[in-house]
């Protein structure tokens, strides 16, 4: 990896949109302080993500991330209910996993009721054989999962407990507003994960 470093004459969010101009497809966001005190993301994130005008992946790293991170090792949970930006976060996820020759689960999180069960049930695996044609591009092998009994944001921290990830890779959307939010599940993922 070629690792540029400057010493920033300007407050970040402003050094972050004069870089930005020159054209980077991705932002990958990590900083000390991810978590804001009353929860959601700390101001420096929501300034930061906010002066790019592109993707973002945003690091909250714990535990063996954190304190060594070259010596821990991944295993993978990626959540995903079928739009783009969860197939994306799904690639990256499978990406990741091949580098690392890393473990990875999709999980499939099913809201539905006893009525529509039939039709949801074919829904989800439409979601999960597209994951698993990715993984065999990827030549990686995927384990799918589904829960349906629970909230998402729960089902996520469970299966991340149940089956040993450490790392959650999620693809959200930003959602309108003045602070950085992607939703209640992702936030609720984001406050309580107790992994990377």
């Amino acid at each position: 990896v070629d690792v540029t470093v400057r010493t920033l004459d300007a407050p970040t969010p402003e050094a972050v949109a004069r870089e930005a101009e020159k054209g980077y497809d991705l932002l990958f966001v990590g900083v000390d302080n991810t978590h804001a005190k009353g929860g959601g993301f700390h101001r420096d994130v929501d300034r930061i993500t906010t002066a790019f005008d592109g993707p973002t992946a945003i690091v909250d790293a714990k535990g063996a991330h954190l304190d060594k991170p070259e010596q821990s090792g991944l295993s993978i949970l990626v959540p995903v209910n079928g739009t783009d930006v969860s197939r994306r976060a799904a690639e990256l996820a499978l990406a990741a996993a091949r580098v690392f020759k890393a473990p990875i689960t999709a999980l499939y999180v099913s809201g539905a009721g006893s009525k529509t069960r039939g039709r949801a049930r074919r829904y989800e695996q439409a979601i999960l054989k597209d994951i698993a044609q990715l993984a065999d591009q990827y030549d990686q092998k995927v384990t799918t999962a589904v829960r349906s009994d629970i909230g998402a944001d729960e089902a996520v921290l469970a299966a991340a407990k149940k089956r040993g990830h450490n790392l959650i890779i999620m693809g959200v959307s930003r959602r309108p507003g003045d602070k950085l939010f992607f939703g209640e599940t992702a936030a609720g993922v984001f406050e309580r994960a107790p992994v990377s």
